[in-house]
């Protein structure tokens, strides 16, 4: 018999005030419960009832005890309740990513997660800054770039090529960037978690260029409709520029240069007991993510 079982025992006691009527409602013999309470007034060293022939009553330190025991229970009862919300898959889901990854690819499709777990709250941090998984206590982290995965596990999704991208507005002012001829061209600055610089940089598979600047932004949101505003050269996930590029609204520039490419990863914590349905939101977001990224490359 574990210690909450005879927790149980003695508070089934005390509050009967009978040995013998806490061992009849529980069907076990008397010695059982007599040895339980024992037990508990030899760990805890203090006497826990007054016992006569006629009645059980709780010492000033048995009352004490009771109150703390009841106390115990019934915090085990709310941590079994959450076993069992966990059981019947209810409960919530983190998830840290870039900004235009959860409004363009995640968002729209998360619905789908949604029909099979319909008790399962999913928030996400979506944010360009550098979210940390464990400062933040989110459950997954996707990252477009290097990792480190110390304490963490990696799961790879695919590598992404970052290329170079001017709106139909900017062309016809400035022309066509070449590599020879990159002075009087201009790119949108993108600022995040990096020094202040007088230079923007344009990055490539094997080699970069700097351009000036006029505008400079904090966000992925801003950079894009900087771009698409004819504001400068943008650099763009592949599979962030397909539409664009389909209604027009961007052209691919600089193509002599294999562009760079970027590792996607999903950053997880190494947990044991991970629910059912973590694992499948793990599962689905990887399907998710490769099948708009990597038919886009």
């Amino acid at each position: 018999m574990d210690k909450i079982e005879r927790l149980k025992l003695f508070c089934l006691v005390a509050e009967k005030q009978s040995f013998a009527q806490a061992a009849k409602l529980l069907n076990l013999p008397r010695s059982n419960v007599t040895y339980a309470v024992q037990a508990l007034e030899k760990e805890y060293e203090v006497l826990l009832f007054y016992r006569t022939t006629r009645q059980v009553t709780l010492t000033h330190d048995g009352q004490g005890f009771y109150d703390e025991a009841k106390l115990v229970l019934g915090q085990l009862k709310e941590l079994n309740r959450f076993k069992a919300h966990v059981r019947h898959q209810e409960g919530k889901i983190s998830l840290g990513l870039p900004n235009r990854m959860a409004t363009q690819i995640v968002l729209p499709h998360l619905s789908e997660f949604q029909q099979r777990y319909p008790q399962v709250k999913v928030l996400l941090n979506s944010d360009d800054g550098y979210s940390n998984l464990l400062e933040q206590q989110l459950d997954g982290v996707v990252r477009l770039g290097a990792v480190q995965a110390d304490y963490l596990i990696a799961k790879p999704i695919a590598t992404i090529p970052i290329a170079t991208y001017a709106a139909p507005s900017y062309l016809a002012r400035y022309g066509q960037p070449q590599l020879s001829q990159l002075d009087g061209h201009w790119a949108v600055e993108y600022l995040v978690d990096k020094a202040h610089s007088d230079l923007s940089t344009l990055a490539f598979a094997n080699q970069t260029h700097k351009l000036p600047y006029r505008v400079l932004v904090q966000d992925t949101e801003s950079y894009l409709n900087a771009g698409l505003a004819g504001l400068g050269l943008i650099q763009i996930p592949v599979f962030d520029a397909q539409a664009y590029l389909a209604s027009g609204q961007l052209q691919t520039v600089l193509t002599d240069l294999p562009p760079l490419t970027v590792a996607l990863t999903i950053l997880i914590t190494d947990r044991k007991y991970r629910p059912q349905y973590m694992q499948d939101f793990i599962a689905w977001l990887e399907d998710l993510l490769r099948q708009y990224c990597v038919s886009a490359a």
